[in-house]
């Protein structure tokens, strides 16, 4: 009999165990997905600011007086020369930081490479140098060869990545390389509300303990990125895990709510994207 009672109870413990541990995972999933969400938006916000760099590349020689329509305002200061046909950017946002229009603080600095091909074209390369956004830390380059149209007030770019992300507690980091398309489009040019960036591609994530998970975005439904609001509003990305597993993350209909919906084919439910004040 007191075998029988001890059999049910390790049992019972076994059963416990095991859903406390399928629910920590799907709690770690959950938390790498909010974090590759905030990657894809630091990803997005520097193409924005690369289109502030490209306006003061047209109006060359820059003055204060262009700049702040975004993301370059404040203490941010800005060196600008010529190399060998390469117009180099160097933005500096200051060891202290400067805290944007979006309210995010910005450390650190962005190297920005630009040789032109014309007026509808040009081959960038930007180096994270030990550039900090709201507490994550970035560190490696983006290449992009950008296809403007100028009518449409639009730029198309091809993307690579491949830059190192330290998690704000300082032991964790990821690895991100991608191959992205991505369409700028600046919208009516009197404001900046209607400023978005799609994005699709491949992204391979690896972490500090060498586990790799793979994010798809399909053409058909792009990440949307509103440059007013700093956060993605639309849009679909399936994540493919470690242990094969699969998770997608709908980020709604355009609506800017801080939200997404995340399903494991089973399961669906709703997550905060970034923490609020």
């Amino acid at each position: 009999m007191k075998k029988f009672i001890f059999s049910v109870a390790a049992f019972t413990l076994l059963i416990l165990s095991s859903c406390t541990k399928e629910e920590l995972v799907s709690e770690n999933k959950d938390e790498m997905l909010k974090q590759d969400s905030f990657i894809e938006v630091t990803s997005a916000s520097t193409d924005a600011i690369l289109a502030e760099i490209l306006k003061m590349n047209a109006s060359y020689p820059a003055t204060k007086a262009i700049w702040g329509e975004k993301y370059l305002t404040g203490t941010v200061t800005i060196t600008i020369r010529d190399s060998s046909g390469v117009r180099i950017f160097l933005v500096d946002f200051g060891a202290a930081g400067n805290t944007g229009p979006d309210g995010k603080l910005r450390k650190g600095q962005l190297a920005a490479y630009i040789v032109n091909n014309g007026k509808t074209g040009s081959e960038q390369k930007v180096k994270y140098i030990d550039f900090v956004e709201d507490g994550y830390l970035f560190n490696g380059w983006v290449g992009r060869t950008i296809t403007r149209d100028i009518d449409a007030n639009t730029q198309q770019a091809v993307i690579t990545e491949d830059f190192k992300v330290t998690i704000p507690d300082g032991t964790k980091f990821t690895k991100r390389v991608s191959s992205l398309n991505r369409l700028i489009k600046g919208g009516v040019a009197t404001t900046k509300d209607d400023d978005t960036i799609e994005t699709y591609g491949t992204t391979t994530i690896t972490n500090e303990k060498n586990e790799s998970r793979t994010r798809t975005v399909e053409a058909a439904t792009p990440l949307i990125f509103k440059v007013s609001a700093s956060e993605i509003v639309k849009g679909i990305a399936k994540t493919t895990f470690a242990d094969g597993k699969t998770m997608t993350i709908d980020y709604g209909d355009g609506t800017v709510d801080n939200t997404a919906t995340v399903s494991d084919g089973t399961k669906t439910k709703t997550i905060t994207l970034k923490k609020t004040t």
